[in-house]
């Protein structure tokens, strides 16, 4: 037993002698390395990783998804200029030239409003037919056009869901513009569709719930077209004219969409 545990100090009580020898055992505890007090110390949250996966993440990184209606909205497609044109032919007419994948077609489409004296590279109205690699007529081409709204009697909502800057020498600025629209028709049911469409950039800014014409000025007294048809959201099971904006979202991340995309990102005027 402990001498400690009879003795007095100074005529104390036992009781205050007891626990001033239990502090100093306790001391020389401490001291003697039987004890580690840094077992006992609180983790310090700076030097935990809480990311088994890897680093933290800044929440844009983090993958998002975003609910809209029974769709899931996807992300933003992978940027054309990335899209492999190797081996691209290309098509030539009315000094404006373009390429497309070599698994595509360009064919000559039956026009009303051509000359029908001229041969179709030479008339500049002759309607151009775009068709993927499955055959289907996905767009359309014009170097030049005489179409306009006559008889639309349409209002429209529109949402430019992806627009891009053309890096061409054309007389006015143009962009690749993908819109969806809400279409009332007197008379008719509702439709949603959406196109794909090499547009004027002023043009563009411009389009509201009046009809609008969809062109570019690639020179001097042309109004040239490029847009998609509704086989494009045909064709990956959408009804044409029922396209709701998760589906439009959707249609983006198709293959043709980036192919398609890309043909009209490289429209240039020949020199």
């Amino acid at each position: 037993m402990s001498k400690c545990a009879d003795a007095t100090v100074s005529g104390k009580p036992k009781a205050m002698t007891r626990a001033l020898c239990i502090a100093s055992l306790l001391g020389l505890f401490l001291l003697s390395g039987c004890a580690d007090p840094g077992q006992w110390a609180p983790n310090d949250s700076s030097t935990v990783d809480s990311t088994p996966f890897g680093p933290p993440q800044e929440p844009s990184d983090r993958p998002m998804t975003v609910e809209e209606g029974s769709a899931m909205a996807t992300p933003s497609p992978k940027p054309a200029e990335e899209v492999d044109t190797t081996g691209w032919k290309t098509f030539a007419t009315q000094g404006l030239s373009f390429r497309y994948p070599p698994d595509w077609n360009i064919e000559e489409d039956d026009c009303s409003n051509c000359n029908a004296t001229a041969k179709p590279l030479a008339d500049p109205f002759t309607k151009w037919d775009i068709e993927n690699s499955d055959g289907n007529e996905i767009a359309e081409f014009r170097a030049d056009s005489s179409t306009d709204t006559d008889g639309d009697m349409s209002t429209y909502k529109r949402t430019v869901l992806e627009s891009t800057p053309v890096r061409a020498d054309f007389l006015a600025p143009a962009e690749v513009v993908f819109e969806h629209f809400v279409l009332d028709t007197p008379g008719k049911e509702q439709e949603q569709k959406v196109l794909l469409m090499l547009n004027d950039a002023a043009a563009t800014k411009s389009r509201d719930k009046k009809p609008a014409l969809s062109f570019f000025r690639p020179k001097k007294d042309f109004g040239a077209q490029m847009t998609s048809s509704d086989d494009l959201a045909e064709e990956l099971g959408f009804h044409d004219d029922h396209v709701s904006l998760a589906d439009a979202k959707k249609i983006m991340q198709s293959r043709d969409y980036r192919l398609l995309r890309a043909v009209m990102l490289s429209m240039r005027v020949q020199k």
